[in-house]
Formats: structure tokens, sequence, C-alpha cells
């Protein structure tokens, strides 16, 4: 057996434990990739279902589309108050196929991401309210937000971001890196934009997180996990955000993509299951350049998904088909 071994033995917050819904921070970079959107369609779906309570809504990209396309998705799901918070302070801004075009076509109070409140103080606000050691933070794109949050000074009326997030975070998902090899390293051949695009950030948010973080890498989720989804969308309805961003994506009907994002929040909600494998021994020794290894001889509360194999085979199309179902949920009240 491989000195590099799978831990079995399994305690939250890497495991489901059913009972309240998981309280969800959800930030995205909602420009380059539709996936982003999918994954929102998946979260609320599960929030429907009762089991996730989405707390608030963060834009990590500059793209001043990119939170009016939020708040469509929130709106379109029955959700049009849900908090959407941008970030204001440095941050990464890249073309889109689609964040401009929703936020056109879909009418809402949010117009441009500067109408927005700053991420960091929507954090602040929304962690200080909830119970500690409750709240679920999952990214599917940059980490400026998360490490403006952790500089945040402490005052009279308010605690440092990072006692805060000490406090109240329970877990921190995170999709990125490629987890390749035993034990797995990271030469961003297969890339890793979520990290490279604001490389300065993501090394900080990697080293100095106060709390446990799982990471998702893209084996799990994209290239190259063989995963994909999309086309289904167009069995819902012609308005609805999500189908018309991966229309506009593909320019044409939609068509699968890869299903990083999606999967990174169905971990966040419902944990390991019978859908993946972790490991949870050591951390993620990463670099200025984005580049990592794993490093097995200190454990800091990092881990990371493993696919699943059923008689020598990864379940990929059994995710696929849970994934479906949510992606193509209609909105509560219209089923």
């Amino acid at each position: 057996m491989s000195a590099f071994v799978v831990c079995l033995s399994l305690t939250l917050p890497y495991s489901a434990a059913k009972a309240d819904p998981v309280p969800i921070i959800f930030d995205t970079d909602m420009d380059t990739d539709c996936d982003d959107a999918g994954a929102m369609a998946v979260l609320h779906a599960l929030a429907d279902r009762g089991e996730c309570e989405i707390l608030g809504t963060m834009v990590s990209t500059r793209h001043p589309g990119a939170g009016p396309t939020v708040a469509a998705i929130n709106a379109y799901y029955g959700r049009p108050d849900l908090p959407v918070g941008c970030v204001k302070k440095g941050g990464v801004e890249e073309p889109s196929r689609y964040a401009g075009k929703i936020a056109e076509e879909f009418s809402q109070p949010l117009k441009f991401n500067a109408d927005a409140p700053d991420a960091t103080l929507l954090y602040r606000d929304i962690l200080e309210k909830q119970p500690d050691g409750s709240v679920v933070v999952v990214t599917v794109g940059y980490l400026t937000n998360l490490r403006h949050l952790l500089e945040l000074p402490a005052d009279d009326d308010h605690l440092s971001g990072k006692e805060l997030v000490r406090r109240k975070v329970k877990t921190y998902v995170c999709m990125g890196g490629n987890f390749v090899g035993t034990p797995p390293q990271d030469d961003l051949k297969l890339g890793n934009v979520n990290f490279q695009r604001d490389a300065e950030s993501a090394l900080y948010v990697v080293r100095d997180w106060p709390g446990p973080i799982v990471f998702v890498g893209r084996e799990i989720g994209s290239v190259p996990s063989g995963l994909s989804l999309g086309a289904s969308l167009a069995k819902t309805p012609a308005d609805n955000p999500v189908r018309r961003a991966y229309e506009h994506y593909f320019g044409g009907p939609a068509k699968n993509r890869h299903v990083a994002d999606l999967v990174t929040v169905l971990y966040a909600v419902r944990g390991l299951r019978d859908y993946w494998d972790i490991q949870t021994r050591g951390y993620m020794d990463l670099r200025p350049d984005m580049t990592f290894q794993w490093k097995m001889g200190q454990d800091r509360q990092q881990a990371f998904l493993l696919k699943k194999t059923s008689d020598g085979k990864p379940n990929d199309r059994h995710i696929e088909s849970v994934l479906d179902e949510l992606l193509i949920q209609p909105p509560r009240g219209t089923q």
C-alpha cells in the first residue's frame, strides 16, 4: 500500500451530517466560464430543497456585468433580496462571453458591480450575525475577497477579519489546484486560473486561512475529470439566466461544459456521501508562482477531494446524474 493513504475516519467538516440547512456564502468570478452560472443553479436548487441557506453571494471579478448576472440568477430562483457583494479594491477583470449580455437582458436593481456593496464589508456583516463555527464559505473563483477579509484590522466595534473567520467559519471549500501524482503536485500544465490570476491573494489565503480548507481540484470536475453537463439546460425556460449564460458562452444552443464549480457547491452542501473520498493529511505547500506540492509532514487542517471508484472505475456518471437533476430543477413555486 502507498504511504499516501486516504483518511477514511472522517468527522465534520469533511463528511456530511445532515440536520439544519448549511449556511453558505458563495463567492464567484462570474465572467470567463459558464460553470459559475451552473454552480449557482445547483446552489439554489439545494436551497429550495432545504439543504442549505444562502447567506450572501460575492463577486471576485471586476467585470461590470458580473454582479448583475449574479443578481439576475438570484432573482430567477426567487431570491431577489439576497445580498450581492463585489470586489472594490484590486481584483481581476477578464473578458466575458455572457456576463455583460445577461446584465442587459435581465432586469434587476443591480445594474453594475459599482452599485453593489463592498464584498469585504458584506462578508464581515454576514459573519458577525452567524453562530460560531457555523458558516461554510465557497469560492469558485479568485481569492481576492477572502484576502481582503483576512486583512481587515480589529477596531472598537469589530473583530479582525482573521479572528472573525476563526470564530464563525466552519469550513472553507476552495475550487482550485491540480492534485496530480502521489503525493500530489501541480506544475500548472493543466492550468489553475483561480489561483494564477490573483496569485498574491491566493498565496496569502492558502497560507494564512485560520481554519479548515477543503480543496476541490480540477481533476475532480474539470480537465482531466471527464465530467461535463449543460446541454440539458435546453429543457428549462428560455428566460432562465443560467441557460442564457451557457448559450452566450457557446454562441448558440447550450452545450456540455466541465462541472468544476458545480461539484464544489455539491460537496460544500452535502459532504462526501457516496460521491467522493478525501485526503485529510498534509497541506498545500503553495509557491508564489502558484505551483505546489502536497506535504505530508505537517497537518494544517487542509484536505482535498478524491474520486471514488466502483469496481475500479470512477463514479463520474453518478456524479453527473446528481448534478444534472439539480442543474435543471425549476425554481421553487414553479414546479
